[in-house]
């Protein structure tokens, strides 16, 4: 597994995705335009923690402010531990909390720390992942092109998944 250094991300599923909510969390909470997102963030001194076999990752929230890092913390105050990183990443798009108790239920996943923390951060996440009003046009003109391009990625995905032997 390599590592963009430029970004610090690695080409793993699930830290991509983290590296990517992880920007996005950095840009709202320095902006300060967001006013459900500062009330959950002000005052927070949280750190929490991602892990799976291929990829580490935490997010840091301190005092209103937002930083996320590769690597692992030691006293991180929640740990979320995926036994795989693609289902990891499945699992955090869906943003279901029932889909993610059932994985805690199944062993797919492990939580440590305060589970408190779990619906705090599905709260946060929730701001990150919406689509801003001025975007929104774009987006619905880009998915046409990608619902056309889809069948052609996921032929090429099947090509190179047979010529490695997965």
């Amino acid at each position: 597994m390599f590592t963009l250094p430029i970004l610090d991300v690695k080409a793993d599923a699930l830290d991509a995705l983290l590296a990517a909510l992880g920007f996005r969390l950095q840009s709202l909470s320095k902006s300060r335009n967001n006013d459900a997102l500062n009330g959950l963030i002000d005052g927070k001194n949280v750190a929490i923690g991602f892990k799976s076999p291929t990829a580490e990752r935490y997010y840091e929230f301190r005092d209103g402010t937002f930083s996320h890092t590769l690597g692992s913390l030691a006293d991180a105050d929640l740990t979320i531990e995926f036994k795989d990183s693609l289902a990891g990443a499945k699992l955090l798009t869906k943003g279901d909390i029932a889909a993610l108790m059932t994985a805690i239920q199944d062993g797919e996943v492990t939580i440590t720390g305060d589970y408190k923390l779990v619906l705090w951060f599905a709260g946060v996440a929730k701001h990150a992942t919406k689509i801003p009003e001025e975007y929104q046009g774009y987006i619905d003109t880009a998915k046409p092109y990608i619902a056309q391009v889809k069948p052609y990625a996921e032929q090429a995905l099947t090509a190179i998944k047979s010529k490695l032997g997965k």
